[in-house]
């Protein structure tokens, strides 16, 4: 497969963006705001998206509230060698946010029955890649099982109604 053609595999595109909205779905349920990976302006929480044109998995990063980059980039524009103690001090607390927070992350996906690993991106180092999934979270399977349950009682159900000649519909 050429590199031309990764990007434009489109069984693989769809596999991702249904473990997507799986990694969407596990860091909502811990409780993480989650925003759309286009990385909209204004947006906070963790962002993500589908590794684009690559498809080598679902990306996840997270981006702090606009009030503080902001911020940052105004006290990082007085001092543009970032030689100042304000500039260090933006400078450790982004670091610090974005380790614990892709930390965390990589905790609650991993134990979510996500495969997890590091992006490789030099430019976003805690930006993690989730690959694929191991196992079905705990809460997915529970849920999914409820469903389950409830379709087949309402099957059953209509199944004896319909046997006993009586349609839902006519009223008897």
């Amino acid at each position: 497969m050429t590199e031309e053609s990764i990007g434009h595999d489109p069984e693989r595109r769809y596999r991702l963006d249904a473990l997507l909205e799986v990694v969407q779905a596990e860091l909502a349920a811990a409780g993480l705001p989650v925003g759309p990976g286009e990385r909209p302006v204004g947006v906070a929480g963790a962002l993500v998206s589908v590794d684009v044109p690559d498809l080598r998995g679902v990306l996840v990063e997270w981006r702090e509230h606009t009030v503080l980059v902001d911020l940052g980039q105004q006290a990082w524009g007085d001092d543009p060698h970032r030689e100042g103690a304000e500039a260090a001090a933006f400078s450790r607390l982004f670091h610090e946010i974005d380790t614990a927070m892709s930390e965390a992350m990589r905790k609650i996906l991993t134990a979510a029955g996500l495969e997890v690993g590091s992006s490789g991106n030099d430019y976003a180092p805690g930006e993690l890649l989730v690959t694929r999934r191991l196992t079905p979270s705990v809460w997915q399977a529970r849920r999914d099982a409820q469903n389950s349950a409830r379709h087949e009682s309402m099957r059953q159900a209509w199944n004896a109604r319909h046997a006993a000649g009586r349609h839902p519909t006519d009223g008897s």
